[in-house]
């Protein structure tokens, strides 16, 4: 196998890179990370035993397997080996890739691909499909069903993960993407124009959680630009294998957002923030380089925005507190900000840090990991669980609603005290107006 030929048993379309293969020198450095590994202590379900089955296929000493396959979907693509690899393989995304792949070689049935279609590609893609989509479930939960269901446990019967899902669901309100206003002015000294990436899961489950971040980023002296147009940052469809309809979604945002004339473009996503860096790779070929360049050059994840401009911590209002801080894996190791949302708790007035043993490990969710493997997922959530309640925190605070969904659910399961909040939502309590 050879550099020039990288493909081996992939098919041609999104094959893993050989070179990414080759960097894993098998140290082992990613074992102590890797939570599919703490789970199983099986090597193939570790970050280099994961790369071995890529290369192995890249140099035609392995089929495509159902094994292969298996693995692909069994990684939490969490990043945390990442974090680790001292030569820097991305095992993560590697797998990431070979989920294209496994749609390839083993088709869905009719029905399956139907259903995998239609949400990828019509209902992800279409703001306003999304949006209506969850009338029904507003009325689920206004019209007094959702209590009826859950006091009947009539769920229990069913497959678990319909039982979590359930379980996992917030009070939903009104989608926040048509309140919002288009151009929402700086208070005080301007200090800039920001263009606003809205998540598809923000606008639809916590709306609060952005309104607090255009409310903060407004006091903070920016110009907020929400574009209503913007549509799903791929993300889904990055983890689901479908790499052609992420692209599809990133030309759309890429041309969108570097219309707008902003200086910065902000998340408070980190899943979105994540994909939304990751649009020079995906469109390598399918955008100019410079389009590419100058659109990552601007996206910035909330926290690691304040923190590079600079927190105005004047008229805020004390919020007195205890508080701890689950790192959600695509903040802190897909894009390597860790500090900068301590550093912002930190700042609340009243606001006291209680931090939290293994901060960075894995909540369990890694988007519908948690619904797939709920037994490993509560496994890895119950680790996670404990080390909060040893802190002692009033709050548990994250940065992703993944992360709040599953930790939010897993605190009323077991009957913990914390309130389960994004950083912006704490930020915006603080916050005048």
């Amino acid at each position: 196998m050879s550099l020039n030929d990288p493909k081996g048993n992939f098919k041609e379309q999104d094959a893993p890179r050989y070179e990414d293969t080759l960097q894993c020198m098998r140290c082992g450095f990613c074992l102590p990370t890797c939570p599919t590994y703490a789970l199983t202590g099986r090597e193939r379900s570790s970050p280099r035993g994961r790369v071995a089955l890529a290369r192995a296929v890249a140099e035609e000493k392995l089929e495509f397997t159902a094994a292969v396959k298996e693995e692909a979907f069994f990684c939490l693509d969490c990043r945390a080996c990442t974090t680790a690899c001292p030569s820097g393989v991305r095992a993560g995304e590697v797998m990431e890739v070979c989920r294209s792949q496994a749609h390839a070689f083993y088709p869905l049935g009719s029905a399956g691909k139907a259903f995998r279609e239609f949400i990828l590609q019509r209902m992800l893609p279409s703001p306003t499909l999304l949006e209506s989509s969850m009338l029904p479930t507003r009325l689920y939960q206004r019209l007094g069903i959702q209590w009826l269901v859950r006091h009947s446990k009539v769920l229990k019967l069913g497959p678990d993960w319909m039982d979590k899902a359930e379980g996992m669901l917030p009070k939903l309100e009104k989608p926040l993407r048509p309140q919002l206003p288009d151009l929402v002015p700086a208070q005080g000294e301007k200090r800039g124009r920001v263009g606003f990436f809205l998540g598809c899961v923000m606008t639809l489950m916590y709306p609060s959680v952005s309104r607090n971040t255009v409310k903060v980023l407004s006091h903070q002296g920016f110009e907020v630009v929400t574009p209503k147009e913007t549509k799903c940052c791929g993300a889904p469809h990055l983890s689901e294998g479908d790499r052609e309809s992420a692209r599809q979604l990133a030309l759309f945002n890429l041309d969108l957002f570097l219309e707008q004339q902003v200086d910065y473009i902000v998340t408070d996503c980190a899943g979105c923030g994540a994909a939304l860096k990751e649009y020079e790779e995906l469109l390598e070929g399918r955008a100019e380089r410079e389009k590419l360049a100058r659109f990552r050059a601007k996206i910035r994840d909330i926290s690691e925005f304040l923190g590079e401009v600079g927190l105005r911590t004047e008229g805020l209002k004390a919020v007195p507190t205890t508080v701890t801080y689950h790192e959600p894996c695509h903040l802190c190791h897909a894009q390597g900000i860790s500090a900068q949302p301590r550093d912002i708790l930190r700042q609340i007035p009243g606001v006291v840090l209680r931090e939290m043993q293994e901060a960075s490990w894995c909540c369990g969710s890694a988007a519908t990991w948690g619904l797939k493997y709920t037994q490993e997922s509560q496994q890895v959530l119950d680790r996670k669980l404990a080390n909060l309640q040893a802190t002692g925190a009033e709050l548990l605070v994250t940065a992703n609603p993944g992360c709040q969904l599953q930790l939010a659910w897993g605190v009323r399961r077991a009957g913990m005290p914390q309130e389960v909040l994004h950083i912006m939502e704490l930020l915006g309590r603080a916050t005048p107006g």
